[in-house]
């Protein structure tokens, strides 16, 4: 971890409910730009965001700290609003009592979830006792931990193969990490079979993941403290809460460097020697045992273009991607290979790439030790916004951005330092993906060279960093991967008519003459006109016989204005999508299946045991009856029954809408410092599901610092309700609609909406404003009050 609380606290404020907490931890900014104070700061606190182009560096601040932070500046300020929180973190309650945490599991349930995996795909999922954590490993006291590392591949496919080691939560209470990394295998595992890309990546990869890398300071961490080293207590004395190692200073590669403390009681205290911690010795051990070594020790020779897999080490909070090295300008041998996978990885999360000391120095760290003694490109990745972070964040943002991030990771395993040189292919199609044998299939896919995050500025004695290449040309294999020995390209042409843009629509009609009845994988790799190949990707293609698929075709159209819907037609496992006349066609393979027929702002209807014989060809037009209004609010008539915590409130003269609006600043901007809701009055969702939320929107607020929060509670008649966040805006300047499902209201009595602001300390802006606020429900209520049933032309 190398940045800290900061704004990220203020996405959990309101989650949290207002029991007493010591008011001893404070959240302070500093305003700066001094590049000394910046590093003197890092070795004392450890943990810091550095925001440049304000002139702020934030950290989390105990009473001798902010005792020294004053006799080196005197421009430091108090964040009220982030040190409320942080109180309330560190109060000592266990994380599970901490409203809106459920996301996150512990470190007994993630290895449940690992043990879990393991039991339902045995050929897929093993894990592997690495060695020890501290406890376990020290006399009395606590019993410890195993470090596990969970290894994933389809065994029944013969190695070798290029591997990822992905290690998380080797600082404590970065809760973020561990999940992430466990739903990635997850997500790896759970769809192999049904995913081409799930399905390649584990046939042709290894994927070793240590899902907690410090298991007894999590287990600190859980109890609500800000824990962020291991738990030995042969450093800071044996009950202080300050004591331990800081585990990602103790790696041996250039160990007791700058950015890493020689004092037991900080928290960047670097251990007692190189790898002294069972923790470290554990890593360092495993990761040598799956990556050969392919450079010497030094800071000058770069590994092999050949080499072969990526180790990474995930932290929060700072939303960064950072390769070596950490304690020095002076770039890696392999940095403008590094630079370019980390400017890949940045384009999926949006993270800012760069080499990790241009943050702040740091030594003894796990990505310059992995690459400094093996060769193995290693990277830091700073995961989202908060040590604590919301789970709506969680779940809508840090989540899928930093698990597409990790996907495009592992399809470039084979090749890690060539492969993010050349263009993405995405986005590819089989039509149909069904097909009988001997026809032709449709194959169609993006290539795309211009998947980087922004263009740095190039290092003094740095080649100017790569930039988009035109697409040259893209290429198809069958059922074998571009490299491997006897693969056969097959051309594809660009679908405008030429190769001459950094991104190309590409196809290629495919004979299935010769393929074998079943599911076939089918590749697609572009190159660039440097001839750069980039990394594939793949597409399922299903052939059968004509006698085993069955054709459904038909309309779906709103059952009372006939409009046609863009409706999701899901007939057993095959999912189609209407087109804009309601129209969809799919052929399936044939037997009995179930039918669910689903369009946005309509009940959704499932038929179950639909039997359809080989060889059919079946009509069916589906009308669905438009779902309940549960609560609307025009904001033109009475107040409906919101609470209004001043200033919200009603107004006509927000730019861009002539209409009456509610708005958190009637008067003009909001001001610092504010943490201010718009709440809805009690609604009752008894009988009601697939609820969805519309509203219209317009969120003028400082970018990355100050937010507009969407959130609900299901247990608002409670003294203290709970709430949970659904999403979030800021930096916004015009008006849209947004949409969000609400599957949590289903069935319950007693829901509030809020919309909620906040601010930080310094800067305002005109605010947000609400507009035309709407939930809409399907489920048994609305079926009893309405008029229109669903129909179908099923016999």
């Amino acid at each position: 971890m190398r940045n800290t609380l900061a704004a990220g606290l203020l996405l959990t404020c309101a989650a949290l409910p207002a029991w007493s907490a010591s008011p001893t931890p404070q959240v302070v900014t500093v305003q700066t730009r001094d590049a000394a104070l910046i590093q003197r700061m890092a070795d004392r606190l450890g943990h810091l965001r550095v925001d440049r182009t304000k002139g702020t560096v934030t950290a989390e601040i105990e009473p001798a700290d902010l005792v020294w932070l004053r006799t080196q500046s005197t421009d430091v300020s108090v964040d009220k609003i982030a040190t409320e929180a942080l109180q309330l973190q560190t109060s000592g309650r266990s994380l599970r009592s901490i409203p809106g945490f459920a996301c996150y599991r512990t470190v007994e349930e993630t290895q449940a979830s690992a043990d879990a995996l393991i039991a339902a795909h045995p050929t897929l999922a093993s894990k592997i006792d690495i060695g020890d954590s501290w406890e376990k490993v020290a006399a009395g006291g606590n019993p410890g931990y195993d470090l596990v590392v969970l290894k994933l591949t389809n065994s029944a496919v013969a190695g070798p193969k290029p591997k990822l080691f992905s290690m998380t939560a080797i600082h404590a209470r970065e809760y973020t990490t561990a999940e992430l990394n466990t739903r990635f295998a997850e997500w790896l595992v759970n769809n192999y079979g049904s995913d081409p890309e799930a399905t390649w990546l584990l046939d042709h990869n290894e994927f070793h993941l240590l899902l907690q890398s410090n298991p007894d300071g999590r287990k600190k961490a859980e109890t609500g403290l800000s824990w962020r080293k291991n738990t030995n207590t042969a450093y800071c004395g044996s009950t202080s809460d300050s004591r331990g190692a800081d585990l990602n200073r103790n790696f041996p590669f250039h160990w007791g460097g700058p950015g890493a403390s020689s004092s037991a009681c900080q928290e960047t205290y670097r251990g007692a020697s190189a790898g002294s911690e069972p923790e470290t010795q554990a890593v360092v051990n495993y990761v040598r045992s799956i990556f050969p070594d392919l450079r010497p020790d030094d800071t000058t020779t770069a590994a092999p273009d050949t080499t072969q897999g990526v180790f990474l080490d995930i932290h929060s909070y700072s939303q960064l991607v950072l390769w070596p090295w950490g304690d020095t300008t002076t770039m890696a041998p392999n940095a403008a290979a590094l630079e370019i996978l980390g400017r890949r990885i940045g384009w999926f999360n949006g993270y800012d790439p760069q080499q990790s000391v241009g943050l702040y120095a740091t030594s003894g760290t796990t990505d310059d030790t992995a690459y400094g003694q093996l060769g193995v490109p290693a990277y830091t990745i700073e995961l989202g916004v908060a040590f604590f972070e919301s789970c709506a964040s969680f779940e809508a943002s840090t989540y899928p951005h930093n698990v597409d991030a990790l996907r495009y990771t592992a399809r470039s395993l084979s090749a890690p330092y060539r492969l993010p040189f050349g263009p993405e292919a995405v986005d590819i199609t089989a039509t149909p993906d069904l097909v009988v044998a001997g026809d032709t299939v449709r194959l169609a896919a993006s290539v795309d060279d211009s998947r980087l995050n922004r263009t740095p500025q190039p290092q003094a004695g740095a080649p100017p960093p790569p930039n988009t290449q035109n697409i040259a040309s893209a290429r198809a294999y069958v059922d074998t991967l571009p490299w491997a020995a006897g693969a056969t390209a097959q051309a594809m042409s660009a679908a405008d008519g030429g190769f001459d843009s950094g991104s190309e629509a590409v196809q290629l009609d495919l004979p299935t003459s010769g393929f074998s009845s079943g599911r076939h994988l089918v590749y697609v790799q572009g190159v660039d006109s440097n001839g750069d190949a980039g990394p594939p990707n793949a597409v399922f293609v299903d052939v059968a016989q004509a006698g085993e698929i069955a054709t459904v075709h038909g309309t779906v159209r709103d059952a009372v204005t006939a409009t046609p819907l863009a409706a999701t037609v899901k007939i057993g496992s095959a999912t189609v999508q209407a087109d804009p006349a309601g129209a969809y066609t799919k052929h399936v393979r044939a037997g009995s299946v179930d039918i669910e027929v689903s369009a946005p702002g309509h009940l959704t209807e499932r038929l179950s045991g639909v039997n359809l014989a080989g060889g059919s060809d079946v009509v069916r037009n589906f009308s669905l009856a438009a779902n309940c209004s549960v609560f609307a609010d025009t904001v033109e008539g009475a107040n409906p029954g919101w609470t209004t915590q001043s200033p919200w409130g009603t107004s006509t003269t927000v730019a861009g809408n002539t209409t009456k609006v509610w708005t958190d600043s009637p008067a003009g901007s909001y001001a610092n410092n504010i943490n201010i809701s718009l709440t809805s009055p009690l609604l009752d969702f008894t009988g009601y599901e697939d609820a969805v939320l519309s509203f219209e929107q317009k969120c003028v607020t400082e970018a990355g610092y100050d937010y507009g929060i969407v959130e609900i509670s299901t247990n608002a008649a409670a003294g203290t309700p709970t709430w949970t966040e659904l999403a979030r805006c800021d930096g916004e300047s015009t008006w849209r609609t947004s949409r969000i499902e609400l599957p949590a209201v289903a069935n319950q009595a007693a829901v509030k909406l809020r919309f909620r602001l906040t601010s930080d300390n310094s800067q305002t802006a005109e605010g947000w404003s609400i507009d035309n606020v709407k939930i809409e429900a399907g489920g048994a209520m609305c079926r009893a009050n309405g008029d229109t049933l669903f129909a179908d032309d099923f016999e």
